[in-house]
């Protein structure tokens, strides 16, 4: 084998090693935060040693900030499924019902674990302000862009203010994934997912 074939043989399985210390890394930083998680118990669940790990993160730190980046940046590839345009054979409420489903979808995926994200971020907004802005600006904004799109671009909405109209409704999405996921609240206050987003829908195409 040549040396090139060799070197790039090389940085494939470390790539690899990163990813698998990456994905292993986000799982304990869900179940125990930043602080309850230490590099002892990292080289562990990882099953590298020690020096293998800080050789690819030189602390916990570092490796912290490269777990919720690549994290963020899954999140944001999953709300491409939202159309680039209207669609106009659609109504209004069915294409809006449509959209939030998806938004809402998104933000419920168990198996991507997005509320626990979202609970860890919060907690750790303040010692990573960085990192929390990053969600807003790479999650949260083209979102909101998307949705003044669509409601300046739909010939069967009237709106005044597309901007503050979009942040509204994500402020609804967001609400319901607090308090029914993040808080623990479903039993306390129980909403019926369907019948949230069917009065969310009215109040947009009222």
């Amino acid at each position: 084998m040549t040396k090139s074939k060799t070197k790039i043989k090389e940085t494939e399985k470390n790539t690899e090693k990163a990813s698998v210390i990456l994905t292993k890394a986000l799982q304990e930083f869900l179940k125990n935060g930043y602080m309850g998680t230490t590099m002892d118990k990292l080289a562990q669940i990882t099953g590298v040693s020690k020096p293998t790990l800080y050789s690819y993160f030189t602390d916990k730190e570092t490796l912290f900030k490269a777990v919720i980046t690549r994290k963020i940046e899954e999140f944001g590839q999953d709300f491409y499924c939202l159309p680039k345009e209207v669609d106009l054979s659609q109504s209004a409420q069915d294409f809006f019902r449509e959209i939030l489903t998806l938004i809402l979808g998104q933000m419920l995926n168990k198996a991507d674990k997005h509320h626990d994200f979202i609970r860890l971020m919060i907690g750790e907004s303040g010692r990573f302000p960085d990192l929390a802005q990053k969600i807003v600006k790479s999650i949260h904004k083209p979102i909101l862009e998307k949705l003044a799109y669509f409601l300046t671009t739909h010939p069967q909405i009237k709106c005044n203010d597309p901007q503050m109209s979009a942040t509204m409704i994500m402020g609804s999405l967001i609400y319901y994934i607090m308090t029914q996921k993040i808080l623990q609240a479903e039993e306390i206050l129980p909403l019926q997912q369907e019948r949230y987003l069917d009065h969310l829908v009215n109040l947009i195409c009222a």
